[in-house]
């Protein structure tokens, strides 16, 4: 691949990640009053009506909250009635970031880049990830309010999602993989994740870096292979096979 062709294949695929983001966003406010946190925490959540156990999600939450408090030492261990309170409805997909150090003669280069097919899902706080991970670099008390209600949003929504079977089979059938892991910067606090099994790849290091020196900014985005998106499945027809065979005679 040169420099033309990486240029083609990039704005290929900010087009079609565009897309799958929009896909993606309007999925999720559809199912918005299925992923309600009132739904699942009642009350607890700022709710006018209690939900059926309750009880229960609030337990799942602090548990999560107080292991993640064991990575962001700054935080209170205890959650209080206004951040529970001040969870609320409005679902933020965030860009899946990571760092690579991209290895060239003149040495090594940290690149921030971004996954076209993967999102992270959490209740919104008005922060973006990457003012979360400046957050965490800033020193005394400034940092920790913001970081405490984007922390206890990212889980409430794990919480919510993981008690919403419905709602869950849907986003599966609409092609979403669901996961959960922590990024760079963010260690420690696990993320909900949503991906596509559309193939995407990053190029070679040289190129890359040619590219962000003419650009100026240390930033690029995975590459989707627009042939390879030929070769997907579709996760229902594999299903129905599957039964076929298990009918067959």
């Amino acid at each position: 691949m040169d420099l033309d062709e990486l240029s083609g294949f990039r704005e290929q695929t900010e087009r079609i990640s565009g897309f799958l983001h929009k896909r993606l966003k309007d999925h999720l406010a559809a199912l918005s009053l299925l992923l309600a946190p009132g739904r699942v925490l009642g009350k607890y959540s700022g709710g006018r009506e209690s939900a059926p156990r309750a009880d229960e999600a609030l337990a799942e939450l602090t548990e999560k909250y107080q292991q993640a408090c064991g990575s962001l030492t700054f935080l209170k261990t205890e959650l209080d009635e206004e951040t529970l309170a001040a969870i609320g409805p409005a679902i933020e997909i965030h860009p899946y970031e990571y760092t690579h150090e991209a290895q060239g003669t003149k040495g090594a280069k940290s690149i921030s880049m971004t996954s076209p097919v993967q999102w992270v899902a959490t209740y919104g706080t008005g922060f973006s990830l990457s003012q979360i991970r400046n957050l965490l670099t800033g020193e005394g008390d400034r940092r920790s309010q913001p970081v405490r209600q984007f922390v206890v949003n990212a889980l409430a929504f794990q919480v919510v999602l993981g008690r919403s079977a419905g709602a869950a089979h849907l986003l599966k059938d609409l092609r979403y993989q669901i996961g959960v892991e922590t990024l760079p910067g963010l260690e420690g606090l696990p993320l909900t994740i949503f991906s596509l099994q559309v193939p995407s790849f990053r190029p070679a290091d040289d190129l890359l870096l040619t590219a962000i020196r003419l650009s100026g900014v240390p930033a690029f985005i995975e590459l989707i292979d627009p042939d390879a998106v030929h070769s997907l499945e579709d996760p229902l027809r594999l299903e129905i096979e599957a039964l076929s065979e298990e009918t067959a005679p």
